[in-house]
């Protein structure tokens, strides 16, 4: 139902143009809230009214202050300088040049100037041993995390790290060690202020070795940097059609320069999905009537918060989304993979079955040696919910979209200094844009027939992921899975509805396909699937428990250290909030998935069984743990068992 269409897009996208986008954006450091991001908007801003769009511009307000769902949208940021020195037996040597590297230093750093004695510790723990007041620190922590410890509770004059994220085996500590990586401060309201230095690995470890051989070591720093009360700009266009409701395409702007994976190539490709979609609909070889495509780029989290909290009438417009998020990858340069991200199965939709299906037939295919098959060169896979990315307020039941995100994952460059546009591939870029356009211009021109198709793919797929959950090691958590994911597939298409009268032909097909392919679903459940698991041991549910409800209405800051209530949580608390996450299987995911499962009936045992069936096997003592430390940040709150 949707190959014309998907021919269509494959004649009009351009893999090389979306590619030179790339290249242009990444010129701009694009710090959420500040002056490179805005010239990415104003770049961007042209670029969408050229491509036969009209674009808008929503200004957020960026005053440190200023929370829309819980968020605090950050303050501008301007850093006209910054320098750092290293002072020691061979004399003066470069640490951080600001203007030559921009990721030599912490970004939001704050003014400083100044000399003083570096140390060097091992982890954090060390600061129970150490005299680090009114010197440098180096750490490999995260720089918030060590700001908080180092500088605002021993007295610190500021940090240089050398940490970065390993992704065995695409990156290892042997990778690039010469490379920089992103490290940014993230502020809010009047919290103690500091700067900090990049070093890297290697650098790191040199300066670890000549102060362990008792050489000493001063650094000298001249930081002009200015924080500001200013604004930052969403910019969205809308393609509008005559039914109701909109399909998003959604991709992040922000991110320091380079950025070229790490998103630039993400609003590359939104912005050529909007110029296929504009041009196919010039020439009408895209189906009317149609719903309106919406695009949106924003600074992450930051930028989707504010538009849910400014647009509610927006979202609850929209029907469907899919989020491009580091899609332009070189997979031979960058060891990735192009991978499809569900949703998870409590909060399945049909978007995910049929964004699978298009990027399957938007590959560039290889013929085998006789001509009788054919394969593709790209590495392609489909993984459960991680989040990380602006799909997951989008999933959030206070928005209820379905969101799926396209993503190459793992990245050897990613944020760092090396992600730039010469390790990105045109026909990545391609294909994102082929998936993605196809995708939203379906569902965007989905009538009664493509609604009843899509129906019958939902079935089928359903009854296909519950054969497979079979042959899994935990097959009766997965296929109890999956038989939800499948039911609540079938329940979203219900979305394609939305604003439509009952005499409407859509609305007709849904009351006839639906209860019947349900009723298929259910009966392939009690005939094929049930008969296998009751051979098998049966599962003892852990007991419900305490019910938490929620009082945050959106996700809580994927950045704890922002929430509001941070710093009354104290040291020790905030230390156990950190570390319960750190230890949990599945860490700061498996935790969302618990937020998303807190429905106000569900018990800390019932949540644990859901994060059980979605992978990650969480005590519901260390959920009763992790809701009381956010009950006292104020996002939730017990409720009557």
């Amino acid at each position: 139902m949707y190959e014309r269409l998907l021919e269509a897009v494959r004649r009009e996208c351009d893999g090389e143009r979306a590619l030179a986008d790339v290249r242009a954006i990444s010129r701009f450091h694009r710090i959420q809230a500040s002056p490179g991001y805005d010239a990415a908007a104003d770049w961007l801003e042209r670029a969408i009214r050229e491509a036969g769009l009209e674009p808008e511009r929503v200004n957020v307000r960026a005053d440190g202050r200023t929370r829309h769902m819980g968020f605090p949208m950050p303050e501008g940021w301007r850093c006209r300088s910054a320098s750092a020195a290293l002072h020691g037996a061979r004399g003066e040597e470069e640490l951080a040049d600001f203007a030559r590297s921009p990721l030599s230093i912490v970004q939001r750093s704050a003014a400083a100037r100044g000399r003083y004695p570096l140390v060097a510790l091992g982890s954090l723990d060390e600061l129970d041993g150490a005299d680090v007041r009114g010197k440098a620190v180096l750490v490999s922590a995260p720089a918030q995390r060590a700001h908080e410890r180092a500088v605002v509770e021993r007295g610190a004059a500021g940090l240089l790290t050398d940490g970065r994220r390993l992704m065995p085996p695409v990156r290892t500590d042997a990778h690039d060690r010469d490379s920089l990586a992103y490290a940014s401060f993230w502020w809010a309201g009047d919290r103690p202020r500091g700067w900090g230095v990049v070093v890297s690995p290697a650098r790191g470890a040199e300066l670890r070795e000549r102060l362990a051989a008792g050489e000493r070591l001063d650094v000298d720093v001249s930081f002009d940097c200015e924080r500001y009360v200013g604004e930052f700009s969403l910019l969205t266009a809308r393609m509008p059609g005559a039914l109701p409701g909109e399909v998003l395409v959604t991709a992040h702007l922000c991110h320091p320069q380079p950025g070229a994976n790490d998103n630039a190539s993400g609003a590359a490709a939104a912005l050529e999905v909007a110029r296929v979609l504009a041009a196919l609909a010039a020439r009408r070889e895209w189906g009317e009537p149609r719903r309106s495509v919406r695009f949106l780029w924003m600074p992450e989290f930051t930028g989707t918060y504010a538009w849910q909290a400014l647009r509610p009438e927006a979202v609850r417009a929209t029907i469907a989304a899919i989020n491009l998020d580091m899609v332009g990858e070189s997979q031979a340069d960058c060891g990735s993979t192009f991978l499809l991200e569900h949703a998870p199965h409590f909060l399945g939709s049909f978007a995910d079955e049929l964004l699978g299906r298009i990027r399957t037939a938007a590959q560039d295919w290889v013929s085998d040696f006789s001509g009788a098959g054919h394969y593709s060169l790209a590495r392609l896979a489909d993984v459960p919910y991680s989040g990380g990315s602006d799909h997951a307020l989008w999933l959030d039941p206070s928005a209820g979209v379905p969101c799926p995100m396209l993503i190459q994952w793992p990245d050897r460059y990613y944020h760092s200094d090396l992600d730039t546009p010469e390790r990105c591939d045109p026909s990545s870029l391609a294909l994102a844009v082929r998936a993605a356009a196809t995708y939203a211009g379906f569902v965007a021109a989905a009538g009664a027939a493509e609604t009843s198709w899509l129906v019958g793919l939902i079935a089928r797929g359903g009854r296909r992921r519950l054969l497979s959950a079979l042959d899994r090691s935990a097959e009766r958590g997965s296929a109890l899975a999956e038989r939800e994911r499948g039911q609540r597939a079938l329940a979203s298409v219900h979305r394609l509805a939305l604003g439509l009268g009952p005499s409407d032909a859509i609305v007709r097909a849904l009351a006839s396909d639906l209860p019947l392919a349900a009723e298929e679903l259910e009966g392939f459940w009690e005939s094929e699937i049930a008969p296998s698991l009751e051979r098998r041991d049966p599962v003892r549910l852990p007991a419900p428990g305490r019910v938490p409800r929620r009082l945050n209405r959106s996700l809580p800051p994927p950045m704890r250290w922002l929430a509001e209530g941070w710093e009354r949580l104290g040291e020790p608390a905030r230390a156990r909030l950190l570390g319960l996450e750190a230890a949990v299987p599945g860490g700061a995911t498996a935790l969302d998935l618990a937020w998303f499962a807190c429905d106000g009936t569900r018990g800390v045992g019932e949540i644990a069984s859901v994060l059980a069936r979605e992978g990650w096997s969480v005590e519901p003592a260390e959920l009763d743990e992790w809701f009381d430390l956010a009950a006292a940040l104020g996002w939730s709150a017990w409720g009557e068992p």
